[in-house]
């Protein structure tokens, strides 16, 4: 199958999902159907409501708007792509394990990425090794997104409640050291690494609340910071991005160390995609205006599947 971004006349753009981040899917599909829509193309939005997926006819690609579970764990991208069927973002193998914050931490640490020590305490399982962290720590079901399940501890009394809080989110719940310093996020789009975004919660932590509330965080790109710190944290983005096998774009979340030091936290493989979210800001400071992203991740995503089309031909040819 040949195609190219000239090619591409009619999208349908996946939203809301079965996830427990429905709603803010749903916010980041409207908003990229309307930018596709001011672009020229023919736009379906279809609302996936359970783990089925639906697609109009004559479709040519598909938009991937789906946050959490189903969407970014590899699911929907191995329904589409046992169809033949193009979309956006990273493939199957990458999602899986950008996903997945055990896995992902194991390969930060395998290739020297700095990342949080901790442990993965499963569902109902002995956490004595938690208990004799230093405090404060953050606990986080493995397998969730936009801080859902999380919690911010600070004496071993509220361990097991915290536990217990992720545990309904994931059998799997990672106890991580948590870093004093300054939060970032770096957008990561095709080679490039977008500027950084400072986190600032204006009260206590970077959990849902403050995340989602209006108001409640300001954030600063580019980020105050100087170059060289600036190229520190990119780099260490880009490595963790690539080391994943990512592809097309992600925005990867970094701690700034009181020494100055970055320390990766996570890489989301389907960011938040509404006109405020932060890698949407990130990319008007490089200068690309909303519409302006989701053209490039249709185009980086058009290349990437012609690209594994070929593989696949030139690996039945050897076969052959």
């Amino acid at each position: 199958m040949s195609l190219s971004l000239s090619s591409i006349k009619r999208i349908a753009v996946l939203k809301g999902g079965p996830s427990s981040e429905r709603e803010v899917s749903l916010r980041t599909g409207a908003a990229v159907a309307v930018a596709l829509r001011s672009l020229g193309y023919e736009v379906e939005e279809v609302d996936v409501t359970g783990r089925e997926v639906n697609l109009p006819a004559g479709i040519d690609f598909v938009f991937l708007a789906l946050h959490g579970t189903f969407g970014e764990d590899g699911t929907v991208q191995a329904i589409l792509e046992a169809r033949g069927v193009p979309y956006t973002g990273c493939g199957i193998a990458a999602s899986r394990l950008a996903f997945d914050k055990e896995a992902s931490k194991d390969l930060f640490r395998a290739a020297g990425i700095p990342t949080p020590s901790g442990f993965v305490v499963s569902r109902g399982g002995e956490f004595r090794d938690v208990l004799a962290m230093a405090m404060p720590v953050v606990v986080k079901p493995s397998r969730q997104g936009s801080t859902v399940g999380m919690s911010f501890v600070f004496s071993t009394e509220e361990i097991e409640p915290a536990l217990k809080k992720a545990w309904e989110f994931d059998s799997h719940v990672l106890v991580e050291q948590f870093v004093k310093g300054r939060e970032f996020t770096v957008g990561i789009l095709g080679n490039q690494a977008l500027p950084p975004v400072e986190i600032v919660p204006k009260h206590g932590f970077y959990d849902y609340d403050n995340k989602y509330t209006a108001g409640a965080t300001d954030y600063y790109c580019p980020a105050r910071i100087d170059d060289e710190t600036t190229r520190r944290i990119q780099k260490a983005a880009f490595l963790a991005h690539r080391v994943l096998c990512c592809q097309v774009y992600s925005r990867v979340d970094v701690m700034l160390d009181q020494e100055g030091r970055p320390f990766v936290l996570e890489v989301n493989t389907i960011p938040g995609m509404t006109a405020t979210s932060l890698l949407p800001k990130a990319a008007a400071a490089a200068g690309i205006d909303f519409p302006g992203l989701c053209r490039r991740i249709l185009e980086l995503s058009a290349e990437a599947f012609a690209q594994a089309q070929e593989n696949i031909a030139v690996k039945k040819e050897g076969g052959g």
